[in-house]
């Protein structure tokens, strides 16, 4: 797909409880960035979307009004965070940052909620454009901007890239992977794919491989990501389509280890031991 029709929207979901952990464990300090876990994710997908913005023809962000979180930032032209519990002290954390926050109040139903939410708003802020069209020419020699048309383009997204805040070990090349792979194959879905280990990095017994976020997804699929419900995020999604030869499953280890309870931080350094999760 040419760069100028491949549009791709950022969505991180941070509307979880944190039920086992105690607490807001998106706060907690990574270890290695020092930073509050939520905005290392964030920061890792802002990496990720600035290399790959850099790349567009289009550059909504240089032709459109700033108009967005504490009027700042363009809305059509930076990630949004999906909160919901912990919306309030997600916004304050991250008041300095370019981010576009929605909160999504039925957080409670699960991770679809969120999901359905982010796409929701993301499509309702699609970046519209005015573009200056030169008349054609009548032989009078008046040329130029006299006399102009304006038409109005809405950029639209073409792909949504979906992933989770509480993925410590994910890097901005991981994501860059899937991006390129996107492009390469822009009617499929492109997700991550690992396996967990056990101590020895060797896979546990009877284990499979597993697709996960973050992945991608194309404009085909919109429809049916909004009509997600529950807690099973994008699985069944990803599972129908893999029957269907339509994804493609990028290796990507470091999208395997979350964090769930406060013990997970302590495993970090030893990937034998690391927490994995499965949405």
């Amino acid at each position: 797909m040419h760069t100028e029709s491949y549009h791709l929207a950022f969505l991180l979901l941070a509307g979880g409880r944190s039920a086992r952990y105690g607490g807001n464990k998106l706060l907690s300090e990574h270890p290695e960035s020092n930073l509050p876990l939520v905005e290392h994710s964030l920061r890792v997908l802002l990496n990720a979307k600035k290399a790959h913005t850099n790349t567009q023809v289009i550059n909504c962000e240089a032709t459109v009004s700033k108009v967005s979180h504490k009027g700042l930032f363009d809305k059509t032209n930076q990630v949004t965070l999906v909160a919901g519990k912990w919306h309030e002290s997600l916004e304050t954390q991250l008041s300095h940052c370019p981010v576009n926050l929605v909160h999504n109040t039925q957080w409670e139903e699960g991770i679809a909620s969120s999901i359905r939410f982010g796409l929701q708003h993301i499509l309702s802020v699609s970046c519209s454009v005015s573009e200056t069209i030169a008349p054609k020419s009548n032989g009078d020699n008046h040329s130029g901007l006299h006399g102009a048309e304006h038409a109005s383009r809405t950029y639209s997204p073409s792909h949504l890239l979906i992933s989770l805040a509480d993925l410590p070990c994910l890097t901005e090349q991981d994501l860059a992977n899937l991006i390129q792979a996107s492009q390469n194959n822009p009617d499929k879905i492109v997700c991550c794919e690992w396996t967990a280990k056990k101590s020895g990095n060797v896979p546990l017994n009877g284990s499979e491989a597993r697709l996960t976020v973050p992945a991608i997804f194309p404009k085909a699929l919109f429809s049916e990501l909004l009509t997600l419900e529950g807690d099973t995020g994008a699985k069944p999604i990803i599972r129908k389509y893999m029957k269907k030869g339509k994804v493609v499953a990028i290796p990507t280890p470091n999208a395997q280890f979350d964090i769930d309870v406060p013990q997970d931080w302590a495993n970090i350094a030893m990937p034998g031991n690391r927490a994995t999760h499965e949405d």
